[in-house]
Order: C-alpha cells, then sequence, then structure tokens
C-alpha cells in the first residue's frame, strides 16, 4: 500500500515537472532562437501584412527586437500597405 502510494506521488510529481515550460534566460536568447529576419518583412495582400506587423509588433512591444529594426519594420510596413492598395489586395470582403 505505501509503495503504491509513493508510486502515485512520484509519478503526478513527475507529470507536472514534465509539463511545466521554461522561461527564455534572456531577451537576447528569444532574439538569437527567432532571429532578425520579420521585420522589414513585406506580405504578398494585406492579410500578410496585418499577420507581419502583429507579430512583429508584439515582439517589438517585449522588447525581442532592437528598436531600430522596429523603425525599420515601421516605415517598410506602411510602404508595403500604400503599394498593396495601389494594386487592389484588399482583405476578404472588401471592395
Amino acid at each position: 500500500m505505501r509503495l503504491t502510494k509513493l508510486a502515485l506521488y512520484l509519478s503526478g510529481a513527475l507529470m507536472v515537472a514534465g509539463c511545466s515550460t521554461l522561461q527564455p534566460a534572456s531577451v537576447e536568447g528569444v532574439d538569437r532562437a527567432i532571429g532578425d529576419a520579420l521585420p522589414g518583412a513585406r506580405g504578398e495582400t494585406i492579410e500578410d501584412q496585418d499577420r507581419i506587423d502583429e507579430t512583429v509588433a508584439r515582439a517589438c512591444a517585449a522588447g525581442i527586437y532592437r528598436v531600430d529594426l522596429c523603425d525599420l519594420h515601421t516605415v517598410v510596413s506602411a510602404q508595403r500597405r500604400v503599394e498593396l492598395a495601389e494594386n487592389g489586395s484588399f482583405p476578404r470582403g472588401h471592395t
């Protein structure tokens, strides 16, 4: 009986330990993991650009990307949005 209880407690502890996640050691570690190719990326459609912008905005707000990369992305995104609007690339359901 004691062995069964011990086994249950141990398996529960192992499940909790196995399901937990570790935080990144530093912002620099996350930056190295995801790279810096996304800031400045140009979507094929407005919807694509929205997704790129949202992802970059979150990373910029979290301090993952350097300020100069965030600023660069803001400029490139604005230019791309003008290009897409001129070419008639609107989100689905819009004219």
